[in-house]
């Protein structure tokens, strides 16, 4: 039979484990780096547009629209972007995920236009993730345009 001192013994030797174990799960703990990235932050706010001429250019569904878009950002000094991960969705619900490399990058903003035909569709939206050359992803900005009247 156990006396209490072997039984205190035994509990703070139990106790002296579980710190050890939760000591070395802080130490290692995890890190930015887990992601993938450096840890870069890259920061989007609400992505504008503009709607050029109605049916103005072409899409292998036929002519389409011309839209221009512009993506605020904020990151650390001379972190350079360089693609933009864009998730388009449909109002039928249809959706295509695309990385985009074709963009002028102003240091504060991404500027980016496509052609777009609409179709059946009342609205295209767009999902917009920065990605460093390091690989840090920014948070999403969405933008949903609706079909300008008298658009294909």
């Amino acid at each position: 039979m156990k006396t209490i001192k072997d039984r205190i013994d035994s509990k703070i030797k139990t106790m002296e484990r579980v710190a050890v174990v939760l000591f070395l799960m802080l130490a290692v703990g995890c890190s930015k780096d887990d992601d993938g990235g450096s840890g870069v932050l890259i920061t989007v706010q609400a992505s504008t547009f503009e709607i050029g001429a109605i049916n103005d250019c072409t899409t292998s569904l036929g002519d389409g629209t011309r839209l221009s878009f512009e993506t605020p950002y904020t990151t650390d000094p001379g972190v350079k972007i360089s693609k933009m991960q864009v998730k388009t969705t449909v109002s039928d619900g249809d959706t295509k995920d695309q990385v985009n490399t074709n963009f002028t990058d102003t240091g504060t903003h991404i500027k980016w236009a496509l052609c777009f035909t609409y179709g059946p569709q009342a609205w295209v939206e767009y999902e917009v993730r920065l990605e460093a050359s390091d690989g840090s992803v920014s948070n999403i900005s969405k933008v949903r345009v609706a079909k300008p009247s008298g658009a294909n």
